[in-house]
């Protein structure tokens, strides 16, 4: 959610060790922007708690304790379990193979070695 409404992780260091180093100390150290409402900040916090018994919808309310939220005071929750909301965003499609709206890679430059180890062999 943090991510969705900012457009960037809420952890994120200059090196992986930076970034494990930010994690560790979870995000009540993290800062909001200013652009975050506060009933959005409160909800992450909630839904975030070290302790997962603590979290958001994990007690005896459960998932109708996320819903009740002020953050999603005016959603339209019968709307979304039917199906019958409008998405944000409409993207125009060509084909069932049309791939113009995501980004395009080079192709890898080698094929990958087979892992021979067996690791699989029981699935």
């Amino acid at each position: 959610m943090y991510e969705l409404l900012t457009g960037s992780p809420p952890f994120c260091g200059s090196d992986p060790m930076k970034t494990y180093n930010i994690i560790l100390r979870g995000m009540d150290m993290i800062e909001f922007p200013r652009k975050i409402t506060r009933n959005a900040h409160v909800l992450i916090k909630k839904l975030c708690r070290d302790n997962p018994a603590e979290r958001l919808g994990y007690q005896k309310g459960g998932l109708k304790d996320i819903m009740k939220h002020r953050w999603f005071d005016g959603f339209n929750w019968e709307g979304l379990r039917q199906r019958k909301l409008t998405p944000p965003i409409i993207p125009k499609v060509k084909s069932g193979t049309d791939a113009s709206n995501f980004d395009e890679y080079p192709p890898d430059d080698e094929v990958p070695v087979d892992d021979l180890t067996g690791w699989d062999r029981d699935f």
